[in-house]
């Protein structure tokens, strides 16, 4: 069985973050973590909780018992195939071709469930390093996944950002937008379920920037579905390069279904 040490050194590499920045999360100098992983000091029992949150395991599991290392996205895809999210069955796509699964983010019900993927987007716009000032769910499966975020971003990092999500249809006042009203030159960062073609995101866009000249900071969706665009045309994420100069980060994609069930993991 691992050390304490030995299987922290494993979360981190498999979360992909360096000694320095597992430190930080703890308020804890990197040569603490150090000492952890060589096995010249162990964790006091009070840091015991904060590290299971920070890499989504039991205590148990730090201690080595029952640990099945995975990285950040496996572990995603494994606790979407348990929960309903990932449904393994045939599907027609929309170019014509079959997927051997879908996803159905509607099954995002219960508070620990959106806890969790709240993480996990917070664990992508930290680990990845953007700025913006503003973080905007869309209508309706995002405003659920960027509070969730929005939430996870100031318990789990300490940091503060205006929130707003976006209507389908206009309030009795007409607006189009809730929460944070958006102003001229503000970065933003939107979230959402599952990205395809594009236009979705980018219809909403252009409906946001009509109310101001606002940056697209970012996209993050929690699956692209590269794999359901037609072939010779451009995908989701390349369209919205394209268009606002933004980077699409996507938690899971079909390549790593596709590695998980290869490997088992689901």
């Amino acid at each position: 069985m691992c050390t304490i040490g030995q299987t922290i050194k494993q979360l981190r590499k498999a979360k992909g973050v360096t000694q320095e920045e597992l430190a930080r999360a703890l308020n804890l100098t990197y040569q603490a973590v150090s000492k952890w992983e060589n096995d010249t000091a162990q964790p006091d029992i009070m840091m015991m909780p904060p590290l299971a949150t920070y890499f989504g395991v039991t205590i148990d599991e730090l201690f080595g018992y029952k640990l099945d290392v995975m990285t950040n996205k496996e572990r995603l895809i494994r606790h979407m195939d348990k929960n309903g999210i990932l449904v393994r069955d045939k599907t027609a796509l929309q170019h014509g071709g079959k997927s051997s699964y879908y996803i159905n983010t509607e099954n995002f019900s219960t508070n620990a469930q959106l806890a969790r993927i709240g993480e996990v987007f917070a664990d992508c716009i930290q680990e990845n390093r953007l700025e913006f000032d503003v973080l905007v769910g869309l209508a309706y499966h995002g405003i659920a996944f960027a509070v969730a975020t929005a939430t996870a971003l100031h318990t789990k990092y300490g940091r503060t950002c205006s929130y707003s999500y976006d209507r389908r249809v206009a309030d009795s006042r007409g607006r189009m937008l809730c929460g944070h009203t958006l102003t001229d030159g503000e970065r933003v960062v939107i979230v959402d379920d599952v990205m395809t073609s594009g236009r979705s995101v980018t219809e909403r866009v252009e409906q946001m920037r009509r109310q101001a000249d606002i940056q697209t900071a970012a996209v993050i969706v929690i699956i692209n579905r590269r794999k359901q665009t037609a072939q010779g045309t451009l995908s989701g994420e390349e369209c919205i390069q394209k268009k606002y100069g933004a980077k699409v980060y996507s938690l899971i994609t079909d390549e790593d279904i596709d590695a998980a069930l290869q490997k088992r993991i689901i």
